[in-house]
């Protein structure tokens, strides 16, 4: 007799989604591990990609592979949530029933594991019956892992291509590099990076770009601790390509976080940047020192302060600023798979995205340039922000980029730039630049 918990073989056209698992058996530590490591990430709110590398990072007596099996597991459950639970036919499932389903999935769940994900005989042959259908059939929502409130996004958008553009957002994100040419040219890194035995290569477009084959340990390379690069994607260093700013030029930051793109701007110019970073978290700016420190630069002025209220009298006539606004991070789900599930106040978003805009505009000199960026593939955080604030201030104008290695299908006909991961290999990002009205335009 079979065992009911073991899904029959696919036939054609059966295209589920399944976990990419090393070999050997999952024991029910593991699938009890990735359940407690799921419901923290929920509960708390945590990034999922930190909290593995520290949790795993502390049982030192778990194997290679069995770390990998309950990071994948984990990174699983949170990407493909809605699929999961369609087939345990419960979307108010446990997080061990959903990591039974992923296993389900990778066609590696016994009645042991099932019993201790708390699945009943029954549940665990309805979870075989559901998987035995077509997943082509199951409704868009669902096949495409979202929530109310994301379909409700994406079926505004309407994006072209979506059945790609959906797996592109399952899919696990490469690992980019940004170089510091400072520390030597982007082709020195990659041979420097081939000494540890880490494939790289470059990335086309962008001259300080650089891709791993495979995830490797890069912190401990002393090229990493000489300030030699920075873990980059390429959505954000096309972001610092946008502002192109230029040598001696006065730049602010607005929203700089931990300052990837701070440091990216530095980087561009070869250090030679009269540039502010900002952001509300004052910790943040902690580890931006902490990173220029690292990195060469010591000259950057870091202000913490809330962007959102008026700025400080000489917070003014900079010659370009970038506004990188805090966003749904829908663009980033490929690496943060967390924010998937996660409860956002679009009102209050769309209102803290529009004052950044204000301020930023503010602090933009009479022909300077500001550039409004966010991770986010939603129109309601993009163009409908930009096109509100252009409505308001006719005499600002929006500028077509003019990057050499952009991808001619990343520019809108409106002008903007939309970054796809199924198109350009890197998170989802819109790019918006912007023109103060003035006589001294910027290049």
């Amino acid at each position: 007799m079979s065992d009911p918990t073991q899904p029959r073989s696919p036939t054609p056209g059966d295209d589920w989604p399944a976990p990419d698992l090393p070999r050997g058996r999952t024991f029910p530590a593991q699938l009890l591990l990735a359940a407690d490591l799921l419901e923290r990430i929920t509960e708390q709110g945590l990034p999922a990609d930190r909290s593995l590398q520290r949790e795993l990072a502390a049982r030192r007596k778990m194997g290679r592979r069995d770390r990998e099996r309950v990071r994948e597991l984990t990174l699983f459950v949170l990407r493909q949530r809605q699929v999961l639970d369609w087939l345990l036919d419960d979307s108010a499932a446990s997080m061990a029933a959903r990591v039974a389903a992923a296993l389900s999935l990778a066609d590696a769940l016994d009645p042991v594991l099932a019993e201790v994900a708390g699945l009943t005989p029954e549940a665990a042959a309805s979870l075989a019956r559901r998987r035995a259908g077509r997943f082509a059939s199951l409704p868009w929502t669902v096949r495409f892992n979202l929530d109310p409130a994301a379909a409700a996004q994406w079926q505004a958008w309407q994006p072209d291509a979506p059945e790609t553009l959906a797996r592109a957002l399952d899919a696990r994100a490469p690992v980019d590099l940004h170089a510091n040419p400072r520390h030597g040219d982007r082709d020195a890194l990659i041979d420097e990076l081939a000494g540890a035995e880490i494939e790289a290569r470059g990335i086309a477009g962008l001259p300080l770009g650089v891709r791993l084959e495979r995830p490797a340990r890069l912190t401990r390379l002393p090229a990493f601790e000489a300030g030699g690069f920075e873990v980059q994607d390429a959505g954000s260093q096309w972001v610092v390509r946008a502002l192109q700013a230029q040598p001696g030029e006065r730049v602010l930051d607005l929203c700089a976080g931990a300052g990837g793109k701070s440091l990216g701007l530095l980087d561009e110019a070869r250090g030679q940047l009269r540039l502010t970073a900002c952001d509300l978290h004052p910790e943040r700016l902690d580890r931006l020192r902490t990173r220029t420190q690292r990195h060469g630069d010591t000259t950057l002025e870091l202000r913490a302060l809330d962007a959102t209220q008026a700025l400080p009298a000489d917070l003014a006539g900079f010659d370009r600023v970038l506004i990188d606004a805090p966003c749904s991070g829908s663009g980033t789900w490929r690496r943060h798979p967390e924010l998937r599930g996660a409860a956002i106040d679009w009102d209050g978003l769309a209102e803290t995205q529009c004052q950044l805009l204000e301020r930023g505009s503010q602090a933009t000199r009479p022909g300077g340039r500001l550039v409004y960026a966010t991770c986010s593939l939603w129109p309601a955080e993009n163009e409908a922000i930009v096109e509100a604030f252009l409505a308001r201030h006719p005499s600002w104008t929006a500028t077509r980029p003019t990057l050499e290695g952009l991808p001619d299908d990343a520019v809108t006909p409106d002008g903007w730039v939309r970054l796809r991961p199924d198109r350009h290999g890197c998170d989802g990002f819109f790019i918006a630049c912007l023109q103060a009205p003035g006589d001294r335009p910027t290049a």
